[in-house]
């Protein structure tokens, strides 16, 4: 009895994690981002007011310390090391090479996430990137296109 394409097919498509997985693991990372960057404000001492102050004044050194930085580095580190973040292990799923299904490093993980923050600087390229698995008959974002990974669960 041997296996046929439909049936590789098949158990591809069950391994590859769903939209709504990859939702709730985003989700879960920007409550524990948030997190981290409430802390650093009231350890820095700087009030809720201060802070939104110098956020509506777009100050760039505020923008990329609280936020551009520490996204880069947790995003990262974390799928660079051991291929998920908190939100992923928290839903059970992870980042891995499309084609032999390893871990995909620190550089990948690094543009997978750099691609991710340019098309969000649009907008509309950042909201079709998270929409695209939706649609995509291996459940990748362009982030996933661009660094050559796929989202399994675990």
């Amino acid at each position: 009895m041997g296996v046929n394409l439909t049936d590789v097919e098949v158990v591809v498509a069950t391994q590859l994690a769903s939209w709504s997985r990859r939702l709730a693991a985003l989700l879960i990372d920007t409550v524990v981002l948030a997190t981290i960057i409430t802390v650093t404000v009231l350890a820095a001492g700087m009030s809720p007011e201060e802070l939104n102050d110098r956020i509506g004044k777009r100050e760039p050194l505020i923008i990329l310390l609280l936020f551009v930085l520490p996204e880069a580095i947790y995003t990262t580190a974390l799928i660079g090391s051991r291929s998920q973040t908190f939100g992923k292990m928290a839903v059970r799923i992870k980042v891995l090479d499309a084609e032999n299904r390893s871990p995909i490093g620190y550089r990948r993980a690094f543009t997978r996430w750099f691609s991710t923050a340019l098309l969000w600087i649009f907008w509309v390229p950042g909201i079709l990137d998270h929409l695209w698995p939706l649609r995509d008959t291996r459940n990748q974002s362009f982030h996933d296109k661009f660094a050559r990974s796929i989202v399994v669960r675990t």
